[in-house]
């Protein structure tokens, strides 16, 4: 399918070389003279919004200002986007998101805001892989044992998602049409849901990201047999990367990014930067990602935009190649 290998890369360090110099002026300029609000479209205490509420204290001491997390849920994502795209471009909203909105992208789906035109690229603030895993009553435990569960079971294998078309649907999709397996996708409403199918041997495979799926693999419920990562995990360093095991050159994640609305000043949307760098990089904040497999980068909002045009083709080609349709 021509599925290129994208990397997210080591983009912290030139994120945060100069911050030094650079922050102390930021309480001496009119902005920020309110809270800011960072709008996550997800439901609170799920991943973004831990990641949303781990670094927004450490932004606002550095900002002078609060920093308020505000959930707008609904439309995978896209209603907290669509209200930043038209917020005012103040300084005062900005959108903390997942790669959904890439999905939203390649899939061309109907939205109400133009994702080049209404929302500019701030960072790209972590990324985390997936873990690709088998179930117990398969009794697949590694790369070769899958290869021979595909061929002995033919048009007979399951997998399981946290929704139709989302990233642990395709990722999946992508993997296993590499090895030739025609599998059916089994779409459930989030991973909590599937976990318990899963576990039970009712669908034989599944990924999630790894902050979530690690807990059961160190509980012996599933069996983890990759990552989707671009290096294997310090959570699970005896787990092959895909790139390794499955398929070659196939790399990905569960990425976050921020961005703020078109025509926000560039002097603020650098400040607003420079803060997701340092909280990132404080070493209590980048302790708690890392356990969470996690990996902080803090990138420019140039490298975010060509990441993001990356990902967007990179699964168009997926879309078109699967046929999958949303619901």
């Amino acid at each position: 399918m021509g599925i290129s290998r994208i990397c997210v890369g080591k983009w912290a360090s030139a994120a945060i070389f100069g911050l030094g110099f650079a922050l102390p002026a930021i309480a001496q300029d009119k902005w920020p003279n309110q809270p800011i609000k960072l709008i996550v479209p997800f439901a609170a205490g799920g991943a973004t919004d831990q990641v949303a509420r781990l670094v927004a204290s450490k932004m606002g001491a550095v900002l002078g200002t609060t920093v308020v997390v505000d959930n707008r849920v609904g439309a995978n994502g896209n209603i907290g986007a669509d209200l930043v795209a038209k917020a005012a471009p103040d300084g005062y909203t900005f959108l903390h998101t997942t790669s959904s909105i890439a999905f939203t992208a390649a899939f061309k789906q109907k939205v109400h805001y133009n994702l080049t035109k209404d929302l500019q690229p701030v960072t790209l603030a972590i990324n985390q892989p997936l873990l690709v895993m088998s179930s117990l009553q398969s009794g697949i435990v590694d790369s070769a044992t899958l290869r021979q569960y595909l061929r002995k079971h033919d048009n007979k294998v399951t997998y399981a998602s946290s929704g139709n078309g989302n990233l642990t649907h395709l990722a999946m999709y992508v993997v296993l049409n590499a090895l030739g397996a025609d599998a059916t996708h089994v779409p459930y409403k989030g991973g909590a849901a599937a976990f318990p199918d899963f576990i039970a041997g009712r669908v034989d495979l599944f990924s999630d990201p790894i902050n979530s799926a690690y807990p059961h693999v160190r509980e012996k419920r599933v069996t983890a047999l990759a990552v989707t990562g671009e290096k294997r995990s310090p959570l699970a360093p005896d787990v092959p990367t895909v790139n390794e095991s499955l398929l070659p050159g196939f790399t990905m994640g569960a990425w976050q990014a921020v961005f703020a609305p078109a025509g926000t000043p560039p002097e603020i949307v650098a400040k607003m930067r420079q803060a997701y760098g340092v909280a990132l990089q404080d070493p209590s904040i980048k302790a708690k990602l890392a356990s969470d497999g996690a990996e902080a980068i803090g990138s420019s909002g140039d490298e975010l935009k060509v990441f993001m045009d990356s990902e967007i083709k990179r699964w168009e080609k997926v879309v078109q190649a699967s046929g999958v349709k949303l619901d």
